[in-house]
């Protein structure tokens, strides 16, 4: 197995690669599944975010959020209607995507804290994760387009909170799942 050391640190073997590769590739396809709306459509990106932070170790996790949004900021389409580049990222909703590394990181850190299957670590990680998303997200969205902070929580939050918490629980089931059946395979 290919293995990068720094000193006598393992950072990455094949299967970490692999499979921070193939997050990557999940959350660039699921992204582009959504309902558009108004300036932020309801998509599934968030979803395999927490996905990603669910079933992925910390660093990995980050790594593969990191990688989707570097591919972004490239040029590759990823991001929600097929969008890419830095205005992309500069945009309104660019505050959302910068934050979903973070979210990715808080994720997976609660996930190395369930015993037994236990999903209320994760849950409350997702919850946190989330929260600090919206807080982001919105003041980037009021800095970028001069609306007040209530009205970009009428634009940004209010209509995707019960979307995202029907995405927490989607996430959390399925990675309980995922977890049940490939236990020694990921971790």
């Amino acid at each position: 197995m290919a293995e990068i050391k720094s000193g006598n640190r393992v950072l990455l073997n094949t299967k970490n690669m692999v499979l921070t590769a193939m997050f990557t590739a999940i959350i660039s396809v699921l992204s582009q599944i959504q309902i558009p709306i108004n300036t932020i459509p309801f998509s599934l990106g968030l979803f395999a975010i927490f996905l990603t932070g669910a079933l992925l170790e910390p660093r990995y996790a980050f790594l593969a959020v990191l990688t989707y949004l570097l591919l972004g900021a490239a040029g590759v389409p990823v991001f929600a209607n097929f969008k890419s580049g830095l205005q992309a990222l500069a945009g309104p909703t660019g505050g959302y995507l910068i934050s979903y590394p973070i979210v990715a990181l808080i994720t997976s850190l609660s996930a190395c804290r369930i015993k037994k299957n236990k999903p209320i670590a994760l849950t409350c990680g997702m919850l946190v994760s989330l929260l600090l998303c919206y807080i982001l997200g919105t003041v980037w969205f009021c800095r970028i387009t001069g609306n007040s902070f209530i009205a970009a929580l009428n634009i940004c939050v209010f209509p995707f909170v019960l979307f995202d918490l029907a995405k927490i629980a989607l996430s959390v089931s399925l990675s309980l799942v995922i977890r049940r059946t490939v236990a020694n395979s990921i971790y």
